[in-house]
């Protein structure tokens, strides 16, 4: 079943109408994914989608069979009846809907190539492509959760906890493991546990690897065991929905430094915590929290968190207000609603010390928030 209420759908089709569109394009494929789809009509992958202004969707799968198990629109076309051409299905649909002149959006993931081909075939066609359009339409509808995503996320959350509690048993019983090694222990047995995916690459990065942002390889055959500061980011996808959990590590007794480096991490990390409520505004917490590590002459090269959902970046964004007016003229102030879902992750980095990271999961809800994930330090005495 589609993801999106009638409410936002039709929120969603009056932006389009507002702006003269009468339908827009969502592909959804290999070399051009849009989670749109899955959000629009319930089917996870491979297929076109048609949204006309009136609410009426034409969905054109791949998989005729799981389009018939898993999605939900006004038609389904079988591919195989227009000579397998996703073209002349997506002709047939326009065609007898909308006739020859109408204006068709297409997001900003279609190719080139492809619109082009439209347009010959339709000349007489106003084609669109609109940063503030449909997409941004869908993006803000998504940001904030409907309780049947949130029972949705919360169960993800309670499976990537399970996760987390495993991490340490793991480590202890396979002292000379290797980053490789744990990566593929999660992903292993999050799929166990019944996850569609992993939410995105693992990444393990153990002291020699931490003060890189994000490590490359995500994982090497390097000893996870060395002395100092290491973390693990993962994350599961749930029915659909990303979790997103960054667990620091620390191995042997850390120096002052190093030491430091956690204290100060956890203290932002809880204060950012403590600041969320609805009407807050997402880059007055990102900046306290930017700050008090800047205050400590520690550095924060990234935004404190991120919407997650169907993706694992999605809005809304807690990053700092942009002190350029050129971008300060497209950007737009985000008071957090309840029912949004994003992550805090404050963490800092020493090319010397190396690079830590705490990152959660949380939910805004109407008196506060609550915390969705359990990340936490682990800790590994020398062996």
């Amino acid at each position: 079943m589609r993801i999106v209420t009638e409410q936002k759908s039709g929120a969603i089709c009056q932006s389009m109408k507002d702006r003269g569109v009468d339908v827009v394009l969502i592909t959804d494929f290999e070399r051009k994914r849009d989670t749109s789809l899955r959000y629009l009509s319930g089917l996870p992958t491979d297929a076109e989608l048609l949204l006309f202004s009136d609410g009426h969707t034409v969905l054109i799968p791949w998989d005729l069979g799981l389009a018939g198990k898993m999605a939900e629109a006004h038609e389904i076309l079988n591919v195989q009846d227009f000579d397998r051409s996703y073209r002349r299905a997506r002709s047939h649909a326009l065609s007898s809907r909308l006739g020859k002149t109408f204006a068709l959006e297409v997001m900003p993931n279609e190719s080139y190539l492809e619109v082009g081909k439209i347009g010959e075939e339709f000349p007489d066609v106003n084609i669109v492509c609109d940063p503030k359009g449909t997409g941004y339409a869908i993006s803000r509808a998504r940001r904030v959760k409907e309780q049947h995503e949130i029972d949705v996320i919360r169960e993800g959350c309670r499976q990537t906890d399970r996760l987390i509690d495993m991490i340490s048993p793991f480590v202890q019983n396979h002292p000379d493991c290797r980053e490789i090694d744990l990566a593929l222990f999660l992903e292993t047995e999050m799929r166990k546990l019944g996850a569609e995916k992993p939410g995105f690459e693992t990444l393990v990065a153990n002291a020699s690897r931490s003060a890189q942002i994000h490590c490359y390889p995500t994982a090497s055959t390097e000893p996870l065991t060395k002395q100092g500061l290491a973390l693990v980011d993962f994350g599961l996808v749930w029915d659909g929905y990303t979790t997103d959990v960054t667990v620091p590590m620390a191995f042997g007794n850390l120096n002052p430094t190093q030491q430091k480096m956690i204290d100060m991490v956890q203290k932002v990390h809880d204060t950012a915590i403590s600041r969320i409520e609805p009407g807050a505004l997402a880059h007055e917490i990102a900046a306290e929290a930017i700050g008090a590590l800047a205050a400590q002459g520690m550095n924060m090269h990234y935004s404190l968190g991120h919407g997650i959902g169907l993706e694992v970046h999605e809005g809304p964004l807690l990053g700092l207000k942009p002190k350029d007016p050129s971008a300060l003229k497209d950007w737009v102030e985000t008071p957090l609603e309840p029912g949004m879902v994003f992550t805090i992750e404050p963490g800092c980095v020493d090319l010397t010390h190396g690079g830590t990271r705490l990152e959660n999961d949380v939910l805004v809800t109407a008196t506060g928030v609550e915390v969705l994930t359990s990340s936490r330090l682990l800790r590994f005495p020398s062996h």
